[in-house]
């Protein structure tokens, strides 16, 4: 871990490079693959944890998890230097928030919208759609499926939380009807 705002600082140095060379969307996807990697395996971080490894079996270690990941030449060297300051543990933070900056950027806003069922791609692209109305911002949405709703649909946008579930509406019909409403 290495905190918010030093993840933002190399986060800023590379979208800055990246934009330079017109791959700002690529090496957001490259990040968020090697932050997962660094996710899903704990012998990766252990290997990089334990200051009993000398540094060049790290770079040697890390090479190769570049080369098979097929990453991009930009995303390849800032990772390395990454390395060489000690903050490799922190790709996870350093993703986010390139993905942070990424979408102020190109003007988009992450949304998550949860429902009691699979939604159709054109129930997705209406949701899509009222979520661009009110925000002003392209979305970029996630859905997931949770049948404890009972019906209806719950989007997370920002800070905002927009709650059209049965769930909820038969929640408030109680509270109503408890406070003899």
């Amino acid at each position: 871990m290495i905190g918010l705002v030093l993840a933002r600082r190399y986060a800023n140095a590379v979208i800055d490079l990246a934009q330079e060379a017109d791959i700002l969307k690529e090496v957001g996807q490259d990040l968020d693959r090697i932050a997962r990697l660094f996710d899903d395996s704990h012998d990766l971080v252990n290997v990089f944890a334990d200051p009993t490894i000398a540094s060049s079996a790290k770079e040697r270690v890390l090479a190769d998890v570049l080369k098979k990941g097929g990453v991009q030449q930009l995303t390849m060297k800032f990772i390395h230097v990454v390395l060489q300051k000690g903050r490799i543990l922190g790709i996870g933070q350093i993703a986010t928030a390139y993905r942070e900056l990424s979408d102020e950027l190109e003007n988009r806003i992450r949304a998550r919208v949860v429902s009691a069922a699979r939604l159709s791609d054109k129930e997705q692209s209406r949701i899509k759609d009222a979520l661009s109305k009110i925000s002003g911002k392209e979305v970029a949405l996630e859905v997931e499926v949770d049948e404890s709703l009972l019906g209806g649909v719950v989007a997370y946008m920002g800070s905002q939380v927009y709650d059209g579930s049965i769930k909820n509406q038969l929640t408030q019909i109680k509270d109503n009807l408890s406070k003899g409403r």
